[in-house]
């Protein structure tokens, strides 16, 4: 290739000249920057907000041996070598489709966190609302860091060049959001994953708190249905057409999934030691993880009899924004009151 160019100078008669050359070189960087600049506009009108403030990276923030809060007028110590955090992330995008881009590729539907708590062996979960209002890094349409954004926790998985990154995103808005609890791995699953899991279990069995029967004849308010086939997403992610139709009551469905899921996980993984791997493989098409399979695989044995609490979730307030989407706001002092109970001593 560097052949041709230089042929191709030789039949024109004459090489550029060094002043040629570095008008050549500035013109492009002037239309490389315009291009950008328009991009990045259009970019955030479409986003809603004209301009990111870009107030420089936090990476590093909450890097500590000894990480502390403070809560009712004492300080806590966060509880390192007991707990190891799993961050679980449903993503409203297919296995079909292309999911690195630098703003569209794929909310954050479903945020579980899953803390394996090996001193008291139990296993706490916190279900976040995708509407919940935090920071969230934003990154330009050429993936250069442009700031932080206030806006909804399922965006920060939008941004990034490849799904690790978005992962990476969605993890650094959670422990910010979480006062600088590590997560210590992040697990995301596409929409595939539901069926894909729910087939690999035999088929998740729950009772319907609301009426289903405008999607599916036999799922009709008050049935206790083994879901098969298209009823396990319609059942997780089903939100138009059913109930109230708001995120909350969706997350209720996604709770009770997710507890009848994992006792029949709790069950296989007691009674076949290749169970996990069964199951992991299953998923594996449908997974973008950034720990090893081995590491997850050993998890699920050592905690498979650990005693398993009520899912928990924040309090706060829902409100329509200025955008007309829908909006969560945490409560901080019951924020800090749930940390320091499960997280800190």
């Amino acid at each position: 290739m560097k052949e041709g160019r230089r042929n191709r100078y030789r039949r024109g008669g004459r090489r550029p000249s060094g002043v040629r050359i570095a008008m050549i070189l500035l013109g492009l960087a002037v239309v490389y920057a315009g291009i950008l600049l328009g991009v990045r506009a259009v970019g955030n009108r479409l986003e809603g907000q004209d301009a990111v403030e870009a107030v420089g990276s936090l990476e590093g923030r909450f890097d500590s041996d000894i990480l502390t809060t403070q809560y009712a007028n004492r300080t806590w110590t966060y509880r390192k070598r007991d707990l190891t955090n799993i961050l679980l992330l449903g993503v409203d995008w297919t296995e079909t489709e292309d999911a690195v881009s630098g703003r569209y590729a794929g909310q954050a539907d479903f945020l579980y966190l899953i803390t394996l708590d090996k001193k008291n062996r139990t296993i706490l979960t916190l279900q976040l609302d995708r509407d919940t209002i935090t920071d969230i890094r934003i990154f330009g349409p050429f993936g250069d860091y442009t700031g932080i954004r206030t806006t909804q926790l399922c965006l920060s998985h939008a941004y990034g060049d490849t799904p690790e990154q978005n992962n990476e995103n969605t993890v650094w808005a959670v422990e910010r959001l979480l006062g600088g609890i590590p997560v210590d791995a992040c697990v995301a699953l596409d929409m595939g994953a539901i069926d894909a899991l729910n087939e690999a279990l035999g088929g998740v069995t729950v009772t319907l708190a609301e009426d289903f029967s405008r999607l599916d004849a036999q799922m009709t308010k008050g049935a206790t249905v083994t879901l098969r086939g298209e009823q396990a997403e319609l059942f997780v992610r089903g939100r138009m057409n059913v109930g109230d139709g708001k995120n909350a009551s969706r997350m209720r469905r996604q709770r009770a999934f997710i507890q009848a899921a994992t006792e029949k996980i709790a069950q296989g993984l007691n009674e076949d030691v290749e169970f996990a791997d069964r199951l992991f493989d299953a998923l594996s098409a449908h997974m973008t993880a950034d720990v090893e399979r081995g590491w997850l695989i050993n998890k699920a044995y050592e905690s498979r009899a650990y005693r398993r609490s009520n899912t928990m979730t924040l309090a706060g307030d829902y409100a329509v924004g200025e955008d007309g989407f829908m909006e969560f706001h945490a409560d901080e002092e019951s924020l800090g009151e749930l940390l320091a109970a499960n997280y800190f001593e």
